[in-house]
């Protein structure tokens, strides 16, 4: 309980945070365009203004796909399924839809049965590799890993590019933190959340990791038989 409250203070601070820009800049430039002499003037800050509803319209869709997929646990039906060949199959997919870097499947074709939800599982993936795309070069290496032992289903990500800055820790999948350059629109640290989630909810825990030449994204589950 004392773990949810902080989390609910936490999200209270960085969503005011996150929209006391864009109202910040819609009050000024419409407090600016009273004044402005020229058409010049008045396109540019009715221009700004867009921008920064379009802005705070990103952060409400944002925060709606969490709270949609929350509500969707409740629903969704667990199933035993391979996840070797689901990962094998999306990889597979991303590259022919990607033709700017390179992505792999490295791990088993089959023979990792998990108990859970393979769409759900499918939408996890997709944030991974959508996040390694962001940070990969041209021609760049993203590989999707599976690591199957005793107890666990290892997955994960990797991708070449710049490293997480030091002592990220967990807040990384917490909503509003993004390591993208604040000039990225769009990007408001939900995809990682949406993994933290879907991941909690398979009883599973998920990490991020600095790697050679690159950051590598971790997501244990656990394995069924």
């Amino acid at each position: 309980l004392h773990g949810y409250n902080d989390y609910l203070e936490s999200f209270s601070r960085r969503l005011s945070h996150e929209l006391k820009t864009p109202v910040a800049v819609v009050r000024s430039s419409l407090d600016n365009l009273r004044h402005a002499d020229s058409a010049q003037d008045r396109d540019s800050y009715i221009a700004r203004a867009a921008s920064a509803t379009d802005r705070l319209s990103q952060i409400l869709n944002g925060m709606s796909e969490a709270a949609r997929l929350e509500q969707s646990f409740d629903h969704a039906e667990k199933e035993h399924f391979d996840l070797a060949e689901v990962l094998a199959q999306a990889t597979r997919a991303y590259q022919e839809l990607d033709r700017t870097h390179r992505i792999t499947y490295q791990g088993p074709p089959a023979g990792a049965p998990m108990n859970g939800s393979p769409e759900l599982i499918v939408q996890l993936l997709d944030k991974l590799v959508d996040n390694a795309r962001d940070f990969t070069p041209a021609d760049g290496r993203i590989q999707v890993t599976l690591a199957v032992s005793a107890r666990w289903l290892d997955l994960s990500v990797f991708n070449e590019g710049s490293q997480l800055p030091d002592r990220t820790g967990s807040d990384i999948f917490a909503p509003f933190i993004s390591h993208r350059n604040r000039s990225q629109d769009g990007h408001l640290g939900q995809g990682l959340l949406i993994v933290r989630l879907i991941t909690e909810h398979h009883g599973g825990r998920v990490r991020a990791d600095n790697d050679t030449d690159g950051v590598r994204f971790t997501v244990s589950l656990p394995r069924q038989f």
